[in-house]
């Protein structure tokens, strides 16, 4: 199978394979983490010479069996030729030692290059190569020998315990998906893969054997599980190994407790003291935790080995005697044991409302071990349909898409039932979306047309979240599409369904800016916003940031953010809006802990996500982190392109063209901001991108006037038809940097008198920045200076530290440096790429001429800056003229 994980563990061989420096490392991990295919894959993957040898367990009997192999492998006849001579007089320590001394002064005398030796298994070597080996690991240096092993285990007492260890990490569930993907193939239900990898906990050997011995019907996500899976041999040793030493008392507690997901601990301890005093050494052990009024095993694998490790007819005694302890305790755990006794259509429900309570409470592993059993257990599955429907959405509201969605194809409603299935339909778009990113209008004009007549609430209710959906990536027309379209629903549509289509139009129009007979209060009690619903103070507070009332937004954010109901998928897309308004706002400060806040809370499912990667490469940036910033910039346009996000990509240029301007690089900043432009030529709303103030701006410093006066014409039209205070703003700054000289001074004082004090403070920054570098053309150096100082004032109070020192830095020349002497700091590679900049050529250009790639040009350009301490393109060009 391909191997796909281990990243970080691989690039840690690698560093020690190149290090000047001979070392020596042994990973350590349970049998089937994967140990052997790290070492394959560092093989395939080595930059020296390097060798992959196994142990084999049935040499071990044999005194340096191992050590002769290892010799052989080197690769050099005189260090073979020592091998297959070399005895051991004792296996004292000090012989030992001294043989371990004398191998050493021969391998150093030997002058090797560098070789990698990978050994797997190790610890399963014969004791004395273990001894010499551990000895040598480290005192190395000189021998170019680098030792990278593996061992199951390594004890303080072990003749390895020399070695520096390191853990082969578990899979997470996502990569453990991935791996039973590339094994099986299209058609596989990711849902199903989500449950299997959970039962593995990470181990990539009981991983694939599962996902192997699933039924065809079961890969596909149509037939259910039976949980906890099944052991594999290792894996039972493993946990006899865990167990050993454990009194009976724990055993059989811990065999109880393995009968369950969760156990209620009242009805563990129910019986005796002794029960109490079990469980407390159990939890003590670790091998248990509790959380509230229940408890559960650590390791989902101790588990399976625990519950398949009793006889059925045990298994069934003691699911009858917790059903009893639990009646009146714990209805959910009741109905789980009580299961076990024979199907019964009651037990179905009971189990899936006690599934769907795990979901909302936010235990996922036992609300789909109950929902599995569940379906097992039932006699006709379409009786249960309709619950099945409630936990799948429990499941989604819990951001857990995937299997959301493994349960939904388990739905079918009768087609007399409107309601139901336009439930189901609405359903499975919202899960789609937050999947995809994009919305999928198809399903929606069908579930429209097919049930909206008969559910009129309930087509309004979807319209309505597609209105938000199309709101939320600035698609205007599509969104008034489809309210549109709610508006032949809402006269025989519930008074809640039409209060959604409201406040979804009321997010829409602050979105494209249009005028509102009604603007928000200007103040908000704190009793009206908490009696709000999550979603209403959602498209609320969205509404405020795109009308520019930050601060009022920024309070409703707070209110939101302490509602104990909010849901993880709404959270998400409020902490990111909550980042956005800062942004809009101009305060840098409150924007990167309104990130960091958000980043604290971020969803497995939403880590793929345009936006997510905006605004990393916005923080990353800001905190002057640059190849993190050109990391998650790429990252986002790729990923912008998948979603057809046109709103992330055109924000992702703007903010492009921004740091262009402010690294002294106009050129390259009108590149990417023509791209915004074109990019966002379908929105009509100039307040919502930002970027035409910045292209006049590099448009003035590139010498296209005609152009820039072009955009400034059209900034005044649509400030005509959809004045806000920002467009106000950018229409003064742009005004000043395209007028005359004899004209600019005035308009410059005008457009720094627009300004408040109190909001866009890194607009006002950059109106002053202009103003200053203008005024300093003109010769009126002490007003440019006292801009200058204004301006860097603003940043600082802003946050945009970059930008603060922007100026500071152009009147502060550094000395003068000889071309020579940057370019001798540089590879003949770097110097190559520094010339043809000198030269004017652009990154494509270089590219081509020298024939690699856009992305090498890049990378030597960054560690070219670094070198010679340039900020920008035009100061490297300027330090080698």
């Amino acid at each position: 199978m391909e191997f796909i994980a281990h990243r970080g563990e691989l690039d840690f061989i690698a560093q020690i394979a190149t290090a000047p420096a001979e070392s020596a490392v042994v990973f350590v991990g349970e049998p089937g983490i994967g140990k052997s295919h790290l070492l394959a894959a560092a093989l395939a993957e080595a930059q020296v010479q390097a060798v992959l040898l196994h142990a084999n367990p049935a040499e071990a009997a044999w005194p340096l069996s191992g050590f002769s192999r290892i010799f052989a492998s080197i690769g050099d006849s005189r260090a073979v030729e020592f091998g297959g001579r070399f005895t051991l007089r004792s296996t004292d320590p000090q012989f030992m030692f001294a043989a371990a001394r004398d191998l050493l002064s021969l391998l150093r005398g030997l002058s090797l290059p560098p070789l990698l030796v990978l050994v797997d298994d190790l610890d399963k070597m014969d004791p004395e190569t273990q001894t010499l080996i551990g000895f040598m690991a480290g005192r190395l240096a000189g021998t170019g020998l680098r030792f990278v092993a593996t061992a199951e285990r390594i004890g303080d007492d072990s003749p390895l315990a020399g070695f520096q260890q390191r853990e082969v990490h578990r899979l997470t569930v996502n990569e453990a998906v991935e791996l039973a993907l590339a094994e099986l193939g299209p058609g596989t239900d990711v849902g199903t893969l989500q449950i299997v990898a959970g039962q593995a906990d990470g181990n990539p050997l009981v991983m694939m054997e599962a996902a192997n011995s699933l039924s065809h019907e079961q890969v596909a996500g149509r037939e259910p599980l039976v949980l906890p899976s099944r052991p594999t041999e290792a894996i039972k040793a493993a946990a006899a190994q865990r167990l050993a030493g454990i009194a009976d008392a724990q055993l059989a507690m811990l065999e109880t407790i393995a009968l369950a997901p969760v156990s209620q601990i009242s009805a563990l301890t129910r019986q005796s003291t002794d029960d109490i005093d079990a469980l407390e050494d159990v939890l003590y052990s670790g091998l248990a935790i509790a959380h509230g009024q229940y408890v559960r095993l650590v390791e989902p694998l101790l588990r399976s080995s625990l519950y398949w490790g009793m006889k059925p007819r045990d298994r069934r005694l003691r699911h009858s005697e917790l059903a009893e302890s639990n009646t009146g305790v714990d209805d959910r755990l009741r109905a789980w044991h009580a299961s076990f006794a024979g199907p019964d259509a009651a037990l179905t429900d009971d189990l899936l409302v006690a599934a769907t309570g795990f979901a909302e409470e936010g235990d996922i592993a036992a609300a789909v071990e109950l929902a599995e059993r569940a379906l097992l257990i039932a006699v006709d599955l379409e009786a249960h349909h309709v619950l099945v429907f409630r936990f799948a959405s429990a499941l989604r509201s819990q951001a857990e898409l995937e299997l959301a969605e493994r349960y939904l194809l388990h739905v079918r409603f009768d087609k007399t039932s409107a309601a139901l299935n336009m439930a189901l339909a609405s359903e499975r778009i919202v899960i789609e979306f937050e999947k995809s990113q994009i919305v999928p209008s198809g399903d929606v004009d069908a579930a429209v047309s097919l049930y909206g007549d008969d559910d009129p609430s309930g087509a309004v209710r979807l319209l309505s979240s597609v209105t938000s959906f199309h709101a939320g990536r600035w698609e205007v027309d599509e969104g008034r599409r489809s309210w549109g379209l709610a508006g032949k629903f809402t006269d025989r549509a519930s008074a809640e369904a039409v209060a959604a289509s409201h406040e979804a139009l009321s997010m829409l129009d602050a979105v494209d800016s249009r005028p509102v007979d009604e603007p928000p209060a200007t103040r908000i009690s704190s009793e009206s916003l908490q009696a709000r619903s999550p979603s209403s103070l959602i498209s609320f507070a969205t509404m405020l940031t795109y009308r520019e009332r930050y601060a009022q937004a920024r309070r409703v954010y707070a209110v939101l953010f302490s509602k104990p109901d909010l849901e993880p998928l709404a959270e998400e897309w409020a902490r990111s809006m909550a980042c956005t308004n800062e942004l809009r706002a101009g305060d840098f400060h409150r924007a990167r802990l309104a990130v960091e806040d958000w980043l604290s809370v971020s969803l497995p499912v939403t880590s793929h996500r345009s936006v997510r990667s905006l605004l990393l490469a916005w923080y990353s940036y800001s905190k002057e982190r640059l190849d993190e910033a050109r990391a998650h910039s790429a990252e986002c346009l790729a990923l912008a392109s998948e979603e057809r996000n046109q709103a992330v990509l055109a924000r992702i240029f703007t903010y492009q063209g921004q740091a262009s301007l402010l690294e002294g690089d106009p050129e390259e900043a009108v590149r990417v901001l023509l791209l915004a432009d074109a990019t966002a030529a379908h929105i009509s709303n100039p307040s919502l991108l930002r970027h035409a103030a910045d292209l006049v701006e590099a448009c003035v410093l590139t010498g296209r006037m005609r152009e820039a006066e072009s955009v400034l014409r059209r900034m005044l039209e649509q400030q005509q038809q959809r004045p806000t205070r920002w467009l106000s703003l950018a229409v003064g700054r742009a005004r000043a940097m395209v007028a005359p000289d004899d004209l600019a001074p005035t308009l410059f004082r005008e457009a720094v008198s627009s300004y408040d004090g109190h909001d866009h403070s890194f607009d006002h920054g950059r109106t002053l920045l202009a103003q200053a570098d203008r005024l300093a053309k003109l010769g009126h150096a002490q007003a440019a200076e006292h801009a200058a100082s204004a301006a860097t004032a603003a940043f600082e109070n802003a946050g945009a530290t970059l930008w603060a020192r922007r100026y500071v830095a152009q009147a502060e020349p550094a000395p003068a440096v000889p071309a020579s002497a940057v370019l001798a700091l540089l590879t003949p590679e770097e110097r190559e790429v520094a010339e043809m900049v000198r030269k004017g050529f652009r990154n494509r250009e270089i590219a081509a001429e020298l024939y690699i790639s856009l992305r090498t040009v890049e990378l030597r350009l960054t560690h070219i800056y670094r070198k010679v301490g340039a900020r920008s393109r035009s100061h490297l060009a300027s330090l080698l003229n």
